[in-house]
């Protein structure tokens, strides 16, 4: 906020003026030192240093210090000094970077700080200060980055710079003679004007002309100016001469990275189509200007250009609407299938991921045979990406594509491979993931078991059952060891009763029983089997003194009685 001279002193600080002992003086300087210092740094360590950090910390501290003294801190800034109480606390020659110069040669003349700045302004204030080292003549000055932000505890006083060419007499020197005003003549009006002049003029505008100008300025702030601007452009391609249309082509290149950049998908999506419209209309364009738009929309099948538009959309978070992101990526060309399978699998945004993998859907689709070759491709997003569309498209040709994946060192890959066979749903791609359930990793081990039992795959029993009997699953985490329990249920069906019912309820030799985790896994199992005997294998155990198996038992119950 800006402040004038009346709003340095705060208002509740009543007539009390701070006192002006040495040991004031002292910190106040230390203070103003401080800010210097600490720029200083700020400067030569662009921001980031635990040097820097150290010294506001320190000015922090000395802030918070000295309101014990004083109810606030107002300065005067000079061009080489900065002033408490009329005797400088800083001088330019006493510190390499001049705090005192910067501060006035935008016009700031005061400074005012209150108790609470070194909590909530300190920093932003030390940022403004060392940005204003760093802008070129043509950019922002300090006045204006100050006033961009809203002060709670911080005032300033400024001066607007004065005309070019205007002279101030010398310091010291004599004033200049005052110039006595013409007389006034009756016949002409004040030199003096205020709104009471027009209350009663003819074109003064009554409440509703007020009202209809106000509604039509909030119309002219509001116009949709991209668009008026795209559609300008647009007209100039259909109507101009074949140098004015390969121009316009020129400037849509420009525009769209432009528009990609500041998160315009809408727009962007808004220009592409009209100029698939325009390029399809029937009307025959010029040599250079088609290829000029064809060259545009080949810019979008770039792999750069799809990892920006990625960044931009993880970086926005849910600022961008998932209908503007597909409608943008409609218009993405089949060269465009490898970048965006590629960004698909490895961007971290949700919506990112969901709008890409659609993107890629839609151009693979009418071309199935390309994801087998992508499904082999050395680039582990790539493969694991196109593997996921073989499985969502049912390309059952692919099969073997996929299983072959099951090779690949990269664990993600081999995951995607188990979920796009556990979505083809053939014999082939059934009998491939058996090998999966004794992987070395445990997402893909997991990934296998869950696709084996929502395929009912029978011939995967010998499998998990020797799993169910061996040691790794016993030191397996406990979502493992679920998955492989409940696929065994349900694939052996009553046959697989004796088993789990001797994991649940049987004893060793010795009187010892299986882990508390190991036999509720085992009564989850024997919930997926809807038969008699596994109902009375699990009613032995329905009061069981482990809470965690009596929980697992009471859950397999309500599924077997459903």
């Amino acid at each position: 906020m800006n402040a004038t001279a009346l709003d340095l002193v705060p208002p509740d600080a009543g007539d009390a003026a701070p006192g002006a002992d040495a040991a004031t003086r002292a910190e106040v300087q230390e203070v103003v030192r401080g800010f210097a210092r600490a720029l200083r740094t700020h400067l030569l360590y662009e921001g980031h240093s635990p040097s820097l950090d150290k010294f506001v910390e320190s000015l922090r501290a000395r802030m918070a210090a000295l309101w014990d003294r004083l109810p606030y801190l107002n300065v005067q800034v000079e061009e080489r000094e900065i002033l408490w109480e009329g005797v400088a606390v800083f001088s330019a020659g006493e510190e390499r970077e001049n705090l005192a110069f910067s501060l006035y040669k935008d016009g700031v003349r005061a400074l005012s700080f209150m108790p609470g700045f070194e909590e909530e302004d300190l920093d932003a204030f030390l940022g403004i200060l060392a940005r204003i080292h760093r802008l070129r003549l043509d950019e922002e000055d300090l006045l204006t980055l100050l006033w961009d932000r809203d002060w709670g505890h911080f005032r300033y006083h400024y001066v607007e710079p004065l005309a070019e060419g205007v002279r101030l007499p010398e310091a010291g020197g004599a004033a200049p003679a005052a110039v006595a005003p013409p007389p006034q003549d009756p016949a002409f009006p004040a030199a003096t004007v205020s709104t009471e002049d027009f209350r009663e003029a003819l074109y003064f505008l009554d409440e509703d002309e007020m009202r209809r100008l106000e509604a039509e300025v909030r119309r002219e702030m509001e116009r949709d100016l991209w668009t008026d601007v795209l559609n300008a452009l647009f007209d100039r391609l259909e109507d101009g001469a074949p140098d004015r249309q390969a121009q316009v082509v020129s400037i849509a290149g420009d525009l769209l990275p432009t528009l990609l950049g500041a998160g315009r998908l809408e727009k962007a999506a808004y220009m592409l189509g009209e100029l698939v419209s325009t390029a399809t209309s029937g009307r025959r364009l010029p040599g250079p200007v088609f290829r000029g738009l064809r060259g545009l929309f080949e810019q979008l099948a770039r792999a750069e250009t799809v990892a920006e538009l990625v960044r931009i959309v993880e970086e926005a978070g849910d600022a961008v609407p998932r209908e503007h992101l597909g409608a943008l990526l409609a218009y993405f060309p089949p060269e465009s299938l490898g970048p965006l399978l590629r960004a698909g699998e490895s961007s971290a945004s949700d919506t990112a991921r969901e709008a890409l993998m659609g993107a890629a859907e839609r151009l693979a689709a009418p071309n199935p045979a390309a994801l087998r070759s992508f499904a082999q491709d050395a680039d582990p997003a790539v493969a694991a990406g196109a593997a996921r569309l073989v499985g969502r498209l049912r390309v059952v040709e692919a099969g073997a594509d996929v299983a072959r994946l099951l090779q690949r060192p990269e664990p993600r890959v081999r995951v995607a491979a188990v979920e796009s066979l556990a979505e083809l749903r053939s014999p082939l791609a059934s009998a491939a993931l058996e090998p999966a359930l004794d992987d070395d990793d445990r997402e893909v081990r997991v990934a296998a078991a869950r696709a084996l039992a929502s395929l009912r795959w029978a011939a995967a029993r010998p499998r998990l059952e020797a799993a169910l009997d061996g040691k790794r699953l016993r030191e397996a985490d406990l979502t493992e060891r679920i998955a492989f329990f409940e696929a065994y249920g349900g694939l052996a069906g009553a046959e697989g009763v004796p088993l789990l019912d001797r994991v649940l309820n049987g004893k060793s030799w010795l009187g010892r029983r299986e882990t508390g985790e190991m036999r509720a896994c085992a009564a989850l199992g024997l919930g997926r089997i809807r038969h008699p005997a596994a109902e009375k294998a699990l009613t032995a155990a329905a009061a069981d003194p482990d809470p965690v198996v009596r929980s697992a038992v009471g859950r397999a119950l309500r599924t077997v009685r459903q």
